[in-house]
């Protein structure tokens, strides 16, 4: 028998039940102090750009992720008609599969599910460009406002654009009347290559649609171009809402009319 093993034998009827109790309640503790912040936080949902049809009139985006609290894997397919800024018929499509570690299933089961309109759509042929990238995640970036040209080059050419995005506060929704932080819309203003400057409105909320949940907090995550440049510029918004374990991220996407190169 080992030291360790021997030394364990013989300790253990020395300790009382009452000290036992305060020894597993330290150590529940402790592992709690240990684990990931990511672990009791809401859930950040990724962005895949899916693309536009070669008449720019229809573009597509996944987002997807692990639900917070169930540990579930979804993913979420949109299509949106540039032209009139709604979802085409019988879409978003959404997949979520009740298992855990089941993101992989889930994503599969999406895209499955829109290998038709993908098809019909011809989404391939323009998978558009990502021309600014705005995450969560990144300490210095202004969430508000970016400054882009429609077409990667080097090097770069073109006019430069900008988007900035105001938020609006509203009365709360009764199901969000206990919701931390302020409930809120957005407002979206396209402008040239100084923000604030012959500035127009591209997206004004009204009010703050159902689909958004308890919206608490927006920011443009990412702005995607065609490559044929017949379809608008795409302004991709996280939507941050008040969930089960904290804030949950979700996308929507607002059409931008720009000049192409």
């Amino acid at each position: 028998m080992s030291l360790h093993r021997f030394a364990t034998r013989r300790l253990k009827p020395l300790i009382k039940p009452a000290h036992r109790a305060k020894r597993l309640a330290m150590a529940l503790i402790a592992t709690v102090a240990l684990v990931p912040l990511q672990a009791v936080a809401g859930d950040v949902a990724q962005l895949n750009v899916l693309g536009y049809s070669p008449d720019g009139r229809i573009f597509a985006f996944e987002e997807f992720g692990v639900q917070d609290g169930s540990g579930f894997g979804y993913s979420n397919i949109y299509f949106i008609d540039t032209v009139t800024d709604r979802y085409l018929k019988g879409t978003p499509l959404r997949h979520r599969v009740e298992e855990e570690q089941s993101l992989a299933k889930a994503r599969l089961m999406a895209h499955a599910n829109a290998e038709a309109l993908a098809k019909t759509h011809r989404l391939g042929e323009d998978p558009g460009f990502i021309v600014a990238s705005n995450p969560i995640t990144e300490v210095d970036s202004n969430a508000s406002v970016v400054r882009f040209r429609t077409y990667p080059a080097s090097p770069a050419f073109g006019p430069i654009y900008s988007l900035t995005l105001v938020q609006k506060p509203f009365p709360p929704s009764k199901a969000c009347a206990n919701m931390v932080g302020e409930y809120r819309g957005f407002k979206l203003l396209s402008g040239g290559e100084v923000p604030g400057t012959g500035d127009r409105i591209v997206h004004d909320d009204a009010q703050v649609p159902a689909s958004r949940v308890c919206p608490n907090d927006y920011r443009i995550g990412a702005v995607v171009t065609s490559q044929s440049g017949k379809g608008p510029a795409m302004a991709l918004i996280t939507v941050s809402t008040f969930g089960f374990e904290g804030n949950d991220l979700r996308w929507i996407a607002v059409p931008v009319k720009v000049d192409s190169p």
